[in-house]
């Protein structure tokens, strides 16, 4: 646990800290403004909307985002994306926990259809239907810096809508374990599928016994011990971030090394 959160820190620092050098014309498949000053690459969802609102297709920002989600799928949201490591740390504050419905991960794929390309399309990129106006992101890298430089007084309607949904975001994140990540993202919309199909996976645990340990620590709120007794490994589902914590918290995972 302790070396991914040092990688998610990294990857935090290493993302935003261009100061003025960047390289925008290349997509990074996490949550991350592009419009932030700091910021090296480009968000895949800003894109989509701009090209959406032109009827235009971006060849290379799909097949940048498809050929990191075929390798790594949603690795990069479990050791990369620096909202999915603000949400981990949120979810550390002691209070009462939830479990959403499994149904409710299902949501970020009506997010992604209707808000990241339909809507824009059909209204174009400055339509307020348009996810960026309300990305939790984009409210932490652009809203709130501006916020500090020039104060409240400037901030319009839109922004203030923001500010509430990542406020709104966040305290679900408290609450319920990668909360925005389950049910509002379209990049873990778009990376979910490709787990089914990527090259990297969390490799099963041959002698699993189904005592469930690995299920308490999956912060996906996913039942890796479905997969790990069928001997899939438990990446091969839509909702999990391949953090690999389930093959950690295995007991068994030390017997098998030495036998195997």
């Amino acid at each position: 646990m302790l070396r991914r959160w040092w990688v998610q820190i990294s990857a935090l620092v290493m993302l935003h800290c261009s100061w003025g050098l960047d390289a925008k014309w290349l997509c990074n498949p996490v949550l991350t403004c592009h419009s932030c000053p700091l910021s090296w690459f480009a968000c895949p969802i800003g894109v989509f909307v701009h090209y959406a609102a032109y009827w235009a297709f971006p060849f290379l920002a799909v097949g940048t985002v498809l050929a990191l989600g075929v390798v790594f799928g949603r690795l990069l949201c479990g050791w990369v994306c620096p909202f999915g490591f603000i949400q981990d740390l949120l979810y550390k504050i002691p209070g009462r926990k939830y479990i959403l419905p499994n149904w409710t991960g299902y949501i970020k794929y009506a997010v992604l259809v209707l808000f990241v390309l339909l809507l824009p399309a059909l209204f174009g990129e400055s339509t307020v239907f348009s996810f960026c106006r309300y990305c939790p992101a984009s409210a932490i890298e652009v809203t709130l810096p501006n916020v500090a430089s020039a104060g409240i007084a400037g901030l319009d309607a839109g922004s203030w809508i923001k500010l509430g949904v990542l406020a709104v975001v966040l305290l679900l994140a408290m609450a319920s374990s990668r909360s925005f990540c389950k049910v509002f993202c379209p990049i873990g919309a778009i990376l979910g599928p490709l787990n089914l199909v990527s090259f990297w996976t969390v490799k099963p645990i041959a002698k699993c016994q189904e005592c469930h340990r690995c299920d308490k620590y999956c912060p996906a709120n996913g039942i890796p011990s479905k997969h790990m007794a069928q001997g899939v490994p438990p990446s091969r589902a839509l909702e999990c971030i391949v953090c690999h914590d389930c093959q950690k918290a295995c007991p068994h995972k030390d017997s098998e090394n030495a036998t195997g």
